[in-house]
């Protein structure tokens, strides 16, 4: 079981790091987790054509981790797949898809008219769900748990276990006692890293100050400085960062979450295969 990065940025726009994005690769089983902006081309780059691809994830409804999904879903259409799409995510999933369905209903019956086909549009089956159990595929078993990232109701990290092998990816979250517990022991930690207090102020974007939004993005993310203390306590053979700024500063933060966590670090790049 292996894992590629497709994305390890934020909704700031970044061409070095896209939208969150990635994809589990086990046995002959694609397995995309997020959605962000840019998966569609960071698949090609990898090589993985979307008809690979039958399973997706979704840890939770910020727009920057599924603003690519309408995407992703008629671009694996064209490639000639009639297959249905399995979408599995929070409750209010099934209302997200059908909405993209409706949005893109004119377009798609134009593209079956002008071919002159009988060809059904796209089908996607979605999977609501909460803690526990989301999916089983050969020898593969995916566990989703629950993270804190208010005021989002249901946000989630996944565990993926094939044989002796364990990944976690925390989604979005604050330091959460529930992602160490299940991340404890893995073989591969990915986890979030918003380095909030480098983050330039836009004036207009809802906050008064750089330091109100410093507070406000403590409650639901997760800073470098307490990263090194959450990969302590869970202890995962290897620590990957993700969900990164543009100003992230790779030796900086190596020294920042080393000052409490002496294991395997790696800081995540888009396109990274682990």
């Amino acid at each position: 079981m292996q894992i590629t990065l497709l994305g390890t940025g934020t909704p700031t726009p970044n061409p070095d790091r896209r939208g969150p994005s990635q994809v589990i690769h086990a046995g002959a089983e694609n397995i995309l987790v997020d959605c962000g902006s840019g998966v569609v081309t960071r698949l090609h780059e990898t090589g993985i054509r979307p008809p690979e691809i039958n399973h997706l994830l979704i840890t939770h409804h910020h727009s920057d981790h599924y603003i690519d999904l309408d995407h992703f879903i008629i671009t694996r259409w064209i490639f000639g797949d009639d297959r249905p799409l399995n979408v599995y995510g929070p409750p209010r999933q099934k209302e997200m898809i059908e909405n993209i369905m409706r949005l893109h209903e004119y377009d798609l019956k134009i593209r079956v008219a002008h071919q002159g086909t009988a060809r059904p549009l796209p089908e996607v089956i979605v999977h609501e769900f909460d803690e526990g159990e989301v999916l089983e595929l050969d020898g593969l078993k995916v566990t989703a748990f629950r993270v804190e990232h208010p005021p989002i109701d249901y946000a989630f990290g996944f565990r993926f276990d094939a044989k002796d092998r364990g990944i976690v990816l925390s989604g979005d979250t604050r330091p959460c006692e529930n992602l160490v517990k299940h991340a404890h022991g893995a073989d591969l930690l990915v986890h979030e890293c918003m380095h909030a207090a480098k983050m330039p102020f836009i004036p207009g974007s809802g906050w008064e100050s750089a330091e109100q939004r410093l507070e406000a993005m403590a409650l639901y993310h997760t800073f470098p400085e307490q990263i090194g203390m959450v990969a302590r306590d869970a202890a995962p053979k290897l620590l990957v960062t993700s969900h990164m700024n543009p100003i992230s500063i790779a030796e900086e933060l190596r020294e920042i979450i080393g000052r409490d966590y002496s294991g395997p670090l790696t800081i995540g790049e888009d396109l990274m295969t682990l």
